[in-house]
C-alpha cells in the first residue's frame, strides 16, 4: 500500500518540475536585485523600494521596480545574465563579479594632474578633495589639490572591486505580444499601457502610439531603441512598424 502511495506522489512531482518555469538563454525576465561591493559593502545599485528606505537611500524621483532582462544580451552585466539561466519565478541567488567582469581593473593612466586654470575654464572653481567633477567628457573625483593643479582619477568609481548582486526572479514573459510590450515599458515607462497598441503579423511587428506620445521627450531615441528590441526578442520578425494617428479636429457647432 505505501509502495503504489510512493508511486503515485512521485509522478505528480515530476508533473509540477514540468510546469515550473525556468529561466533559459534568451529568455525575457523580470528580475529585482541588490547590487554592493564586496570589500565596502555599499550598496550602489537596486530596484526594491523597500530596502531603499530601510538603508536610508531612498529617492522619490526614482522608479522602483524589477528590471526587464533579455538574457544573454547584455542588458545586465553578462557574468549576472550567464547565473540566471536554470533559476526559476521566485529563486534569489547571490552572485559575485570579479573587476575583469565587471567594472574593469583600475588604470593609471586616467589620474590625471590638471592645471586649476583650466578646470575653471570648464566651469571648476575651487575643486575639493572628494569632488566629483567634469572635464571634457569625461567624470572623475578629485583626489588631491596641491599648489596650481588637482589630481583627478577618471576611473570609474566601482573600478578594480568585486561586486555582488543579491537577485530574485520576478517573473518570466512567455507570450510574444507581453514581450514587445514589455520592451515599451522598458524605454518609455511614463507612456500607461493602455494608451498604446501592438499587433504582430507574419514578419511585422505593428505598434500603435497615441499622438500625445510626440510630447515626451526623446521619444524618437527611444522608438529606436524599442525597434532594436523588439527585433532582438522576436527573432522571427523582419520589421517594426510605428503608427501615430492624427484625427480631424471637430467643426465648432453653429448656433
Amino acid at each position: 500500500m505505501s509502495e503504489k502511495k510512493s508511486k503515485k506522489s512521485s509522478k505528480k512531482t515530476s508533473k509540477k518540475s514540468k510546469t515550473e518555469k525556468t529561466v533559459k538563454d534568451n529568455s525575457l525576465i523580470y528580475v529585482d536585485y541588490v547590487a554592493k561591493t564586496k570589500e565596502e559593502e555599499q550598496i550602489f545599485d537596486l530596484t526594491i523600494e523597500d530596502v531603499a528606505k530601510d538603508e536610508g537611500l531612498y529617492k522619490e524621483d526614482t522608479r522602483y521596480e524589477p528590471v526587464l532582462v533579455a538574457v544573454g544580451q547584455n542588458w545586465l552585466l553578462g557574468a549576472i545574465e550567464e547565473e540566471l539561466v536554470g533559476m526559476k519565478v521566485g529563486e534569489n541567488k547571490t552572485v559575485e563579479v570579479p573587476p575583469e567582469k565587471g567594472a574593469g581593473t583600475r588604470d593609471p593612466q586616467k589620474i590625471k594632474s590638471i592645471p586649476l586654470l583650466k578646470l575653471k575654464k570648464q566651469g571648476v572653481v575651487n575643486p575639493m578633495k572628494g569632488d566629483r567633477v567634469k572635464f571634457g567628457n569625461e567624470e572623475g573625483i578629485v583626489t588631491l589639490v596641491t599648489g596650481r593643479k588637482a589630481r583627478i582619477d577618471f576611473n570609474s568609481p566601482l573600478a578594480g572591486k568585486t561586486l555582488v548582486f543579491d537577485v530574485t526572479v520576478r517573473d518570466i514573459v512567455t507570450k510574444m505580444k507581453d514581450k514587445i510590450v514589455a520592451v515599451i515599458k522598458r524605454r518609455v515607462p511614463a507612456l500607461p499601457e493602455d494608451k498604446y497598441d501592438v499587433s504582430i503579423k507574419a514578419g511585422t511587428i505593428t505598434i500603435e502610439l497615441p499622438k500625445e506620445s510626440r510630447y515626451i521627450e526623446g521619444i524618437q531615441y527611444a522608438e529606436i531603441g524599442i525597434a532594436a528590441d523588439a527585433l532582438k526578442v522576436n527573432e522571427k520578425a523582419d520589421e517594426v512598424k510605428f503608427i501615430i494617428t492624427y484625427e480631424r479636429p471637430e467643426k465648432p457647432k453653429e448656433e
